[in-house]
């Protein structure tokens, strides 16, 4: 079994979290391009903060995912990181392809 299907199977609340924060921030950011005209100043305040809980999901998932990785894998390190750089890197132009994201509504 791989390790990724162990890690899930251990920690099931980390898939969970993964896929909602992901769907949240796909809604929020079409709910936000959409409402942009009419509802923006009252949405905005309940949206970064909706925003900015699930980047830190996000971001807490992928580093559990990666000291996993580290501590029961015979794999290099720097392959590991590779690939949580490439899925954070992944993750921003996703969000910048669907209304900005996060990083571009605050910058």
């Amino acid at each position: 079994m791989c390790t990724l299907c162990i890690f899930f199977y251990t920690y099931p609340w980390c898939f969970l979290f993964l896929f909602f924060s992901l769907v949240l921030l796909l809604v929020g950011d079409f709910l936000l391009v959409v409402l942009f005209y009419f509802f923006y100043f009252i949405f905005f305040f309940f949206y970064s903060v909706l925003l900015m809980l699930m980047m830190i999901i996000v971001v807490f998932f992928f580093l559990s995912l990666f000291l996993f990785f580290f501590l029961n894998c015979s794999f290099s390190l720097m392959f590991y990181f590779f690939i949580f750089l490439l899925l954070l890197v992944l993750t921003i132009l996703l969000l910048s392809a669907f209304g900005g994201g996060p990083v571009f509504h605050f910058v």
